[in-house]
């Protein structure tokens, strides 16, 4: 006994569009696990800040993965000699730099103990080398043939 089948162009449509945006989503999902792997770590504020977007614009399924956090561009796409001016980092308003030390500082007081805390001072300072956790991510979900990285402006 034959089978007759009818197919409505909207609904085919709609099915192919979700179907686009559940596998863009799972994309998305590899690439930020991949991407928070892969990102420095200091407090880990940028890292757990790190996710994605899909949006369907006509029959096209996008996918975003970033950051909204500043800093994350910063570890990206480096800083001071190492991003894209090539410059080092100087200060603007004093004459020199000022950054607090996480441990121990200075020489040991009388009591024997040392004191937490202290800073230290520079004239400049090289800024950090460029660290593309994110395109790292998407080349290791994607394959590196198939990703076109563009960089976004406010």
């Amino acid at each position: 006994m034959p089978a007759h089948v009818v197919m409505y162009r909207e609904r085919m449509e709609q099915g192919l569009a979700h179907d686009g945006m559940q596998r863009m989503n799972d994309i998305g999902r590899q690439v930020v696990n991949h991407a928070r792997a892969d990102c420095p770590v200091d407090s880990g504020q940028t890292r757990s800040s790190i996710t994605h977007h899909v949006t369907l614009v006509g029959r096209t399924a996008r996918l975003r993965v970033g950051s909204p956090l500043e800093r994350a561009k910063w570890l990206h796409e480096g800083t001071g000699i190492y991003g894209p001016h090539k410059n080092p980092i100087v200060p603007v308003s004093a004459k020199a730099l000022k950054f607090p030390t996480p441990g121990v500082f200075g020489p040991m007081p009388r009591g024997g103990s040392r004191r937490p805390g202290g800073f230290v001072f520079a004239k400049s300072v090289k800024g950090i080398p460029p660290n593309p956790f994110l395109t790292t991510a998407l080349k290791t979900v994607l394959g590196t043939t198939n990703v076109t990285v563009r960089p976004t402006t406010k």
